[in-house]
Formats: C-alpha cells, sequence, structure tokens
C-alpha cells in the first residue's frame, strides 16, 4: 500500500468511527494530489441548490395560497404570462390569465379543495410534486354538473419554472377517480 492510500484509509477509519460514512467515500476514493475530497462544494452546485430550493417554495406557495387557500385569482402572482398548463386529455390551457381562470374555476367547484402534498423533488428549473388532493364537488366541473359527493384523486405535477415563477405545468392527474367519486363514471376495474 503505498503512502498516500494508507493515508486515506486511517483518515477514512477515523471519519467512520466518528459516524461520516458519506465523507469517508470521498476520502477513500480521492485521487493523489487532486485534492478531490477537501474541494468544497463549487459556487455553481450551491447556486442550483438554492434555486431548487426556491422553485420548491414558490410551488409550495402556490398550492398553499391558490388550492389550499381557495384563491384562484391569486394564481396570477406565481405564473408567467406565456403559462401552459398542460392537462393530458382534459387538453392545454395557455396564457396566465386562462390558467388563473382554470385554477378559479376548479377552486370554485370543489370549495373545500385541500391538497396534500406527499413528496416533492427538485432539478434544476423543475419541481416534481406527488399530491392526494380531495373535497367536495359543490359546482360544475371538466362537464360534470354538482354531484355534492367527495372527491379524491391521486396526482403528480411537473412544474416549469423561470426567474421565479411558474411557465409550465403539465398535470398528471388520475380523473378516472375523480369521475368515479362524481358518479360521471364507473371503471369496470373499480369495485
Amino acid at each position: 500500500m503505498r503512502k498516500w492510500q494508507r493515508v486515506a484509509f486511517s483518515a477514512a477509519l477515523v471519519v467512520v468511527a466518528a459516524g461520516g460514512a458519506a465523507i469517508a467515500g470521498g476520502v477513500a476514493n480521492a485521487q493523489p494530489g487532486t485534492g478531490a475530497a477537501m474541494r468544497p462544494a463549487s459556487a455553481d452546485s450551491r447556486h442550483k441548490t438554492a434555486t431548487v430550493a426556491a422553485n420548491k417554495r414558490v410551488v409550495l406557495a402556490f398550492m398553499r395560497d391558490v388550492l389550499n387557500g381557495h384563491r384562484g385569482d391569486r394564481a396570477v402572482r406565481y405564473l408567467t404570462p406565456g403559462m401552459s398548463w398542460h392537462g393530458g386529455t382534459v387538453g392545454t390551457v395557455t396564457g396566465r390569465d386562462n390558467v388563473a381562470g382554470l385554477m378559479t374555476t376548479v377552486v370554485t367547484a370543489i370549495p373545500d379543495l385541500h391538497v396534500e402534498v406527499k413528496d416533492i423533488f427538485g432539478e434544476n428549473n423543475k419541481v416534481v410534486v406527488r399530491v392526494v388532493v380531495t373535497g367536495t364537488q359543490q359546482g360544475p366541473l371538466l362537464g360534470i354538473p354538482a354531484s355534492g359527493r367527495p372527491v379524491r384523486w391521486d396526482a403528480i405535477d411537473l412544474y416549469h419554472l423561470k426567474d421565479g415563477k411558474i411557465s409550465e405545468e403539465w398535470a398528471g392527474e388520475d380523473f378516472v377517480a375523480f369521475l368515479n367519486d362524481t358518479g360521471a363514471y364507473k371503471a369496470p376495474w373499480i369495485s
């Protein structure tokens, strides 16, 4: 064993003994003369981490204020002018005011709407959120008349942010669950 390998191995043992297994892996795998184990995170990686955290805060604030707060009119605060909402078979809604109108329709039709965040992940300018949505359909929505019935569905939504605002959303909603709960459609696999 070379001298630098013995030093790295000894340092790794000390770190592991102190409970820092993740750091130990970096020390043990360091190449001689590179300083890789001791190099601090780059300014770029710190900036990316800060950007992801800020983007998550924007998405969470949007859901808290607009959806859980039942204030569709406030959606414009969180959206870029050219914002697009992509709803799969429901279609695409483009333009900040139009998307705010969609959000207003949703929170008006389900006035007790509640979005519970189960998971949130981010990378660069994208945030993915897995949620469970619950409420009572009191008004028409998606062409379905008010049913007065409780609804619950799962969703995984991808948000794209630009300059601290939401520029696109890809909504992966379980609309079959919504249709089932409202009585509009009963899928053969749902008992």
